[in-house]
Formats: structure tokens, C-alpha cells, sequence
């Protein structure tokens, strides 16, 4: 049974990510995430146990609850600190990054962006299952830390160059981005944004992502004062549907 449990984890814990980024189904997810924590917990496995424990921390990160996020992330970086290999420990500053930006702390969150670039040169080996992270995705958290910033144009360069790199299959990803980088255009050139709007909209009414659509806010905030705003909005409302029924 012991030798079961990294798989038992494993599978709780993308079905944990299932409900929370690609349906925001938070109390469905709970249940997930604690099978995932206790398993990886009981199997000894410090890797796995840190992906879960910051993994955990985007759900209240995202609610703007810092201090239950900051526990998650604390006990995820202890288990870093056994086993982890380079990836492992950049994506966990990442995660401290995008939590740090969400409670307003825009210091602190480009403090562990460069904390992420400095851990790829580390030693170490990372896990097989650590297929969602990668340079690119790197470059993803770092634009949307200097978007949160108000550094708008440096967070354009970063995003565009996260969108180059990206994987080709990392479709859900890819949406993300664009309205990122949508967001971070907006405020010299509406145009391009709205171009970058559409071409977000468009990922994700192939590939439906809750979390892509939770970057909207920031995209309308910064188009509101433009004609574009309400091009916006009937993509958005259009995209509504099939994104609820995924």
C-alpha cells in the first residue's frame, strides 16, 4: 500500500488541479487536495509533498488570503529543501510570487522571481511528473509579477517572450499569457491589446479555462477607458457558457 501512495497522490492532486484552474470549482477540490496532501505526506516523498502544499497555497493566494497561503507555502519550501531538483524550486518561488503580487506585496513578488531564475542554476534532479513548469512558464510568472507592478512594458517583453517559448500543447497556458500581455499593452496600445484579446478569446473558446478567464478583470480595468471595452465584454459573455458546462 505504501508504495501506492506517490500514485494516489499524483492522481488527487491533478484532479485537484481539474476542478480548481480549469473549472474554479473550489469546494470540489478541497476533498482532492487533502487526499493529495495526506498521501504524499504518508509516502515520504518531499518533492511531491511540496508540489501539493504550494499547489494548495494558490487557493487561498487567489482569494487574497495571505496568511493561510503563506502556511502552505512555508511547509512546501521545507520539503524543497530534500530532493528537490532546479525546476522544482524555481516553480515554488513562482507560486510565492503570484501570491505575493495578489496581497499587493509587488516588492516581495519580484524578490522571488529573481529568487526562481537564481534556483534553475542549482543542483538536483526534478521528478518525471513535473511536466508543468518550465522556463517559459517562468517567464509567464515574471510578467504577470511586473504586470501586478504597474511595470507594464517590461511585463510585455516577458510575457511576449514566455508566448514565443511556450509549448505548442500548453494551450491552456497560452491564454493566460495573451491576456496578460493583453493587459500589458493596454495602457500605450489599445489596439494591440484588443488584437491580443481576441486571439485570448479565441484559445479559450477551443480550450474553456476558468483561470484564464479570471484575468479578464485586469484587461477590462485597463481598457475601460477605451472603445474596446464593450468588444470585450461580448467576447467574454459569449465565452461564459461553454466554460460553465466544461
Amino acid at each position: 500500500m505504501c508504495c501506492a501512495k506517490p500514485a494516489v497522490a499524483e492522481s488527487a492532486l491533478l484532479a485537484s488541479r481539474l476542478l480548481f484552474f480549469d473549472l474554479a470549482q473550489v469546494d470540489a477540490a478541497e476533498p482532492f487536495f487533502q487526499l493529495a496532501e495526506d498521501a504524499s505526506a504518508s509516502s515520504q516523498d518531499h518533492p511531491l509533498a511540496a508540489a501539493v502544499l504550494a499547489h494548495r497555497a494558490f487557493v487561498p493566494g487567489f482569494a487574497g488570503q495571505e496568511q493561510p497561503a503563506r502556511e502552505y507555502l512555508t511547509a512546501a519550501h521545507a520539503h524543497g529543501r530534500y530532493g528537490a531538483g532546479p525546476l522544482l524550486r524555481s516553480w515554488l518561488h513562482c507560486v510565492d510570487a503570484e501570491v505575493s503580487a495578489r496581497v499587493g506585496q509587488s516588492d516581495t513578488s519580484l524578490t522571488r522571481v529573481r529568487s526562481a531564475e537564481d534556483a534553475l542554476a542549482s543542483a538536483g534532479t526534478d521528478p518525471a511528473w513535473l511536466d508543468f513548469f518550465d522556463t517559459s512558464r517562468l517567464d509567464g510568472f515574471a510578467g504577470n509579477a511586473l504586470l501586478l507592478a504597474g511595470r507594464t512594458r517590461e511585463a510585455a517583453g516577458r510575457l511576449q517572450r514566455a508566448l514565443d517559448n511556450l509549448s505548442e500543447n500548453a494551450t491552456k497556458q497560452r491564454a493566460v499569457l495573451l491576456f496578460d500581455l493583453a493587459a500589458a499593452h493596454a495602457p500605450t496600445d489599445p489596439e494591440r491589446a484588443v488584437t491580443t484579446v481576441r486571439q485570448a478569446c479565441d484559445v479559450v473558446s477551443r480550450a474553456p479555462y476558468s483561470t484564464a478567464l479570471q484575468r479578464v478583470p485586469e484587461v477590462r480595468a485597463a481598457l475601460s477607458a477605451t472603445p474596446y471595452v464593450r468588444e470585450l465584454d461580448e467576447r467574454v459573455r459569449a465565452l461564459a457558457g461553454p466554460t460553465a458546462k466544461a
